[in-house]
């Protein structure tokens, strides 16, 4: 007997220690050179330098808080946009300017000096090949007597042709110097935009050739301060239409085409105007409040599928919501319930509705500018914290497990965060 059991152990170990070199070589080898990929985050952060404060731009990395600032001596504004190959960044600096810089914080070369203007604000996109910018600079002169503009420009910015200005548009004043009432919203690849003209829905490409007129008929598209969304295929725009705050919820095709009501109700109400479209681009969520309630107090977060028209509550618990952001992978919706300064942060399934709590020892606070890594497994978020006025920089995975802190002290307020892709 002792003899049969120690044949077996012979005969076995061989096997059991080659199976154990297997796996060992298996979790050492390429199988896991994804997962080991660094995740990489942008972001500003406001500095006391000596008797300055300045707003800088850093990278960090979310698991060894390693970091890089990228534009010393410049102040940074919070518009940072990474280009699609991951191996640059677009941002704005000193509220007029537009600057390009390389991961590795080489190469940092302004794009674009502007002059000061009221309201300044900025929308940037990159073309595909990471080499092209399109952005869009608002003055603002909807609320003012004297009037503002909207302008439209195109950036090379490997220096061959440089930056140009495509389109300038006077706005606002009394009376009025134009009839564009809106912003240019730039599509994901930047090679389109759309903007509402005389009262109709337009778009063109973004070297200003192709001018169409989308809608048919002048109507109230931007009203209560909606966007025009394109859907992450550039096949689609969502806005809002009606007076505000009893507005549907429309899409209509690239191409003028296919018209749609979605919502359809008469007693339809809005407080957060935004609209939030799936990755896959067959879904809008939003914010869907009671009626009367203007406060935004009494409303809950819906997602409507596109082509069957089909609407979902998704949290059916009416209350403050906020901050709301798919998942890449289109399972999961990350937001924040909760007044200002009470906040909590949640995922929820677009499917079950399964409702998942992260980070509860944080305590109530205020949350915003949630981003989903690429690969759908960590939320960046900023937290402003009730004691000592600052706000930091955290990442949490999706499950609510590795809460991390990636801002330090000398970080007075954080923001912007947006990761790099991969």
């Amino acid at each position: 007997m002792r003899l049969h059991k120690l044949w077996r152990f012979c005969s076995i170990a061989p096997i059991a220690l080659t199976l154990a070199i297997t796996l060992f070589s298996s979790l050492q080898g390429p199988g896991t050179t994804a997962a080991q990929k660094p995740s990489i985050l942008a972001f500003t952060a406001l500095q006391q330098r000596e008797s300055e404060v300045r707003n800088s731009l850093f990278t960090v990395n979310a698991t060894s808080l390693a970091r890089r600032e990228l534009a010393p001596n410049i102040d940074v504004s919070y518009t940072v946009v990474w280009s699609p190959k991951g191996d640059r960044l677009a941002f704005v600096g000193t509220d007029t300017d537009i600057y390009t810089v390389n991961a590795d914080g080489s190469g940092l070369t302004k794009q674009f000096a502007g002059e000061s203007c009221k309201a300044a604000n900025f929308a940037i996109a990159w073309f595909s090949n990471s080499q092209k910018l399109v952005f869009a600079r608002s003055c603002d002169g909807f609320t003012s007597d004297s009037p503002g503009s909207q302008s439209l420009y195109t950036s090379d910015t490997s220096g061959i042709k440089g930056t140009k200005l495509v389109r300038n548009w006077e706005v606002g004043g009394q009376p009025a110097k134009t009839e564009i009432s809106s912003e240019f919203y730039l599509s994901p690849d930047g090679e389109q935009v759309a903007f509402v003209k005389d009262k109709n829905i337009y778009k063109m490409n973004a070297d200003g050739s192709g001018m169409t007129k989308l809608t048919k008929s002048p109507g109230e598209y931007i009203s209560g301060g909606s966007e025009l969304v394109w859907s992450p295929d550039r096949t689609k725009i969502a806005f809002f239409s009606g007076t505000y705050p009893q507005q549907q919820v429309y899409t209509i095709n690239a191409d003028g085409t296919n018209l749609k009501n979605l919502t359809n109700n008469p007693q339809h109400q809005v407080y957060n105007v935004k609209l939030f479209w799936s990755p896959d681009s067959s879904r809008i969520a939003y914010y869907h409040g009671k009626a009367g309630d203007l406060s935004g107090e009494k409303q809950d977060i819906w997602a409507i599928d596109i082509n069957s028209g089909t609407a979902k509550n998704l949290t059916q618990k009416p209350q403050n919501y906020d901050a709301l952001s798919w998942s890449p992978d289109g399972k999961l919706i990350a937001f924040t319930g909760g007044d200002f300064n009470q906040q909590k942060l949640y995922t929820i399934n677009a499917e079950t509705s399964q409702l998942n709590q992260l980070a509860p020892r944080l305590g109530m606070s205020g949350i915003s500018e949630l981003a989903w890594s690429y690969d759908s497994q960590q939320i960046a978020f900023t937290l402003n914290e009730n004691t000592g006025n600052k706000s930091n920089l955290y990442v949490i995975n999706r499950d609510g497990s590795g809460l991390n802190k990636l801002t330090s002290d000398k970080d007075l307020n954080a923001g912007s965060p947006v990761w790099k892709p991969q």
